[in-house]
């Protein structure tokens, strides 16, 4: 757990720090399968803390944070309520104005999240994970090593979906982190809406196979 006197400015939270930080393109397998097993441990007592914070900060029951698709409407509310931004950097900014002449001027964000409001976006990512994992006993947590170059790879994510179309057919794991970002994106585009991350976690359901 973190003191809040190191981020005084920013939200009061118990943050979550994984023991390796988050470069997970630089870990190790040993460490990846180190980090892996110390998030699943992490998963019931981080759950609970976030379903508390949640419920108290909105005044509502604990139990209405239920891992239900709905739930994530009320989860979602709190993060709006409660996600903070700040200016970038001076150095941010020129990494972004050299990663646009490779991927166009979208690339280039003037404001970013607080670092507390990342870690709290990391929790919600785990409470997605597990909405998903207990609506869905096909689903599970994983992480991978290979393909290196991948953009989850090393990271926890959710196995056991699978996807079809015309063309191709398959296997596929999704990070819910993944789902979380591009919702709190809608942040700076001032277009967010309470029930963002409930579309998102809807759309994905549609690659849940059905159980055999």
């Amino acid at each position: 757990m973190t003191n809040c006197n190191r981020y005084k400015s920013d939200i009061c939270y118990d943050l979550l720090v994984p023991p390796w930080g988050l470069d997970y393109y630089n870990m190790s397998s040993k460490q990846a399968r180190e980090n892996f097993e110390w998030y699943i441990s992490k998963i019931p007592e981080r759950t609970e803390y976030f379903q508390k914070r949640c419920a108290t900060d909105l005044k509502v029951p604990v139990n209405e944070i239920d891992y239900s698709a709905k739930s994530l409407i009320i989860v979602w509310n709190w993060f709006l309520n409660i996600a903070r931004t700040e200016k970038v950097s001076k150095s941010e900014m020129k990494a972004m104005k050299d990663m646009a002449e490779l991927f166009g001027e979208s690339s280039i964000n003037k404001d970013k999240f607080t670092v507390a409001t990342h870690f709290i976006m990391l929790d919600i990512g785990m409470y997605v994970g597990q909405t998903f994992i207990r609506n869905y006993p096909q689903l599970y947590w994983t992480y991978y090593t290979k393909p290196k170059n991948e953009v989850n790879v090393k990271q926890p994510v959710i196995a056991g979906f699978y996807y079809k179309d015309e063309l191709t057919e398959g296997k596929m794991t999704i990070n819910p982190m993944n789902l979380v970002e591009g919702a709190a994106a809608n942040i700076f585009d001032k277009a967010c809406k309470q029930t963002d991350l409930y579309n998102s976690y809807i759309k994905t359901m549609r690659w849940v196979p059905e159980l055999r």
